[in-house]
């Protein structure tokens, strides 16, 4: 199916946009010309006469059983309080929404059109897991014709038919269509995926905010209490800043206390007398001892498969739940572009990197420039797994970097 195909309704259905029924009712089924053709439209409390030019979303579905009743308990009060219509169409199919059912929700909302009010410059498509890949794929397919795009539940894969696509959606969408993903937090590979997305596309002007959520692990999530305010700045015509991310602000707590205490402690640790690790660039003295509330786990004497040292320290805390890995790195960049490269690296490979405190250590009689921060990624085996990280740099030897 077309590009141009698609758009079809965005032209023809504007000749009766403004016609409204003179009795709306507050909910109505309408056919178009079968059974399985038909969809639902819940419409806002007030004078039918005084709703006109209503924002419309439409709501695309699960796989299996539609659950339309906990659409209409979840999302309806927080729809129908910003005066917007609500259209529940159904895929016809037990499974998925099939291939070519794009055109059908294309129909249904050219329908809507020519019996209520809509302001076709407010349209948002809201799916839930192959609802989502739905919608995904309706706003790529025909840039400009809605307002955002909600999806619940989904990876950012368009699957139509036999084909897998990835989610990376027509330019002329970015700028004007917001982009608002709930997950659940066991969908770890999807959260990652999502955020890979994110990274990429926010140089070119997407504004895509993910919302992690916990309880019961299912694709359908009820409405969070972000979304909201997010479809207020949408409905009034703004391009929203990403939302904060719910599980970057829960490990950023988990490691609070640790984080507050770690400068101190480090600045208690000692000269190492002598101790010397080797690298392939050459010999490097560790400069510092832990100090004694950590355990070093001895791998620094283990040699990799190519037979070279290993430099690798693992330090483990006898109190926080945290490992701190220490490289001796050779370099000729300042570490801060170093660091910065990996730090841009992680956010494009889907990881939560989030850096909470840097600063200066005097040990010994070294100068120390820290970073302390985490990084969260999913494990197919642990769930997520959170590791909290410092970077510390200091010249060495003669090397002015």
């Amino acid at each position: 199916m077309t590009r141009t195909t698609l758009h079809a309704w965005a032209i023809l259905a504007v000749v009766s946009a403004g016609a409204v029924a003179a009795d709306a009712p507050k909910g109505a089924v309408h056919s178009l010309g079968a059974t399985e053709r038909s969809y639902e439209v819940l419409v806002p409390p007030g004078d039918p006469s005084e709703l006109r030019d209503l924002p419309l979303v439409v709501y695309l579905h699960g796989a299996g059983d539609p659950q339309l009743d906990r659409a209409k308990t979840d999302y309806w009060p927080v729809l129908a309080g910003r005066k917007c219509l609500l259209a529940l169409p159904r895929s016809g199919s037990k499974k998925m929404w099939p291939a070519g059912s794009e055109q059908y929700v294309v129909d249904v909302i050219a329908d809507v059109r020519t019996r209520y009010s809509v302001d076709g410059r407010r349209i948002i498509l809201l799916g839930v897991s192959g609802g989502g890949q739905v919608a995904l794929f309706l706003a790529d397919h025909l840039p400009a014709s809605f307002r955002a795009v909600i999806v619940v539940g989904a990876n950012p894969v368009v699957v139509r038919g036999s084909r897998a696509e990835w989610f990376y959606p027509n330019r002329k969408v970015l700028k004007s269509c917001p982009y608002f993903v709930v997950n659940h937090i066991t969908e770890g590979s999807a959260l990652m995926y999502w955020r890979q997305v994110r990274a990429k596309l926010a140089r070119a002007g997407a504004s895509i905010s993910i919302l992690p959520v916990t309880g019961k692990a299912t694709h359908y999530q009820p409405p969070p209490k972000e979304l909201g305010g997010w479809l207020d700045e949408v409905l009034a015509g703004k391009h929203p800043k990403p939302l904060a991310d719910r599980q970057g602000q829960a490990v950023a707590k988990m490691f609070a206390k640790a984080v507050a205490a770690l400068p101190g402690a480090l600045s208690a640790a000692k000269p190492a007398g002598g101790r010397r690790i080797v690298k392939a660039a050459g010999p490097w003295e560790l400069a510092v001892r832990p100090p004694p509330s950590f355990e070093r786990s001895g791998r620094e004497d283990q040699t990799d498969s190519t037979g070279r040292a290993m430099t690798q320290i693992r330090l483990a805390h006898e109190k926080w739940p945290i490992y701190l890995r220490c490289d001796g790195r050779a370099t000729k960049k300042p570490m801060a572009d170093v660091l910065a490269a990996e730090q841009e690296a992680t956010r494009l490979r889907g990881l939560l990197h989030q850096v909470y405190k840097t600063g200066r250590l005097t040990v010994g009689k070294r100068t120390w420039e820290y970073r302390i921060g985490s990084i969260t990624y999913p494990d197919r085996r642990r769930g997520w797994v959170s590791a909290l990280f410092i970077h510390a740099a200091t010249p060495a030897g003669r090397n002015p970097r």
